[in-house]
């Protein structure tokens, strides 16, 4: 038998059978499907992501919106408590102000009809009476007098030690000896706001007198033997 020549028209064999070409023009009809599919996935892409972009813009505007609300609403609640703050400043206040303002009337009023004779007890008897006004004023407002008794035990936490004074026998020791300011407690608080100022007694005991030492006789010299 004898091995027939292949010729260039003869159609291509593998192993897996028949290969079969494909022509030029249809190669490029492929190739440009797949180009204007891969653009077209392309297209739905941005036009996804756009989509996306622009909620994402629409929520971040919507929540810098919310933002200045909250904000217009802290500010407005700012300045209510100011008001409210003021308000109540003023409420308490008035009745002090009223007072006061009463008391500078009778000031006024008390000097403008001073008699010639006026003295200095008149005078200590008039400021004594504006002192118990002006302390009536205070309890109003929820402050009293702290006035310490002479001879009363010293109170630190009520009471502020000016001075010491020299105690007479023992039993005055740590006591008040005397007032020189009054203090002023606040009833809601409970506690002293101003301390009294006192002077307080301080006992020292004597020192105790030293021993005494015993007089040194002087020596008597030796007078030496004359002689004769």
């Amino acid at each position: 038998m004898h091995d027939e020549a292949h010729g260039p028209e003869e159609i291509a064999t593998d192993a897996a059978g028949p290969v079969t070409e494909v022509p030029p023009e249809r190669q490029d009809d492929g190739l440009a499907g797949m180009v204007e599919r891969l653009a077209g996935e392309l297209v739905d892409v941005a036009e996804r992501l756009g989509g996306e972009l622009a909620g994402l813009r629409a929520e971040i505007a919507r929540g810098q919106d919310r933002a200045r609300a909250r904000e217009q609403v802290i500010d407005r609640l700012h300045e209510e408590n100011q008001r409210l703050r003021a308000g109540e400043r003023l409420l308490l206040l008035r009745p002090l102000l009223t007072d006061l303002q009463r008391l500078r009337h009778d000031l006024l009023r008390t000097a403008a009809g001073l008699p010639p004779t006026f003295d200095a007890v008149a005078a200590a008897d008039m400021l004594r009476t504006y002192a118990a006004n002006l302390e009536l004023t205070l309890e109003r407002g929820g402050i009293t007098v702290v006035a310490p008794a002479v001879g009363a035990t010293f109170d630190p936490s009520t009471q502020r030690a000016t001075a010491t004074v020299p105690a007479d026998d023992p039993g005055q020791d740590g006591r008040v000896a005397d007032v020189v300011l009054d203090g002023y407690h606040d009833v809601e608080a409970g506690r002293t706001v101003v301390p009294a100022a006192v002077r307080v007694h301080r006992w020292t005991a004597d020192p105790k007198p030293g021993a005494v030492e015993p007089a040194t006789q002087p020596h008597l010299a030796t007078q030496p033997t004359p002689t004769p």
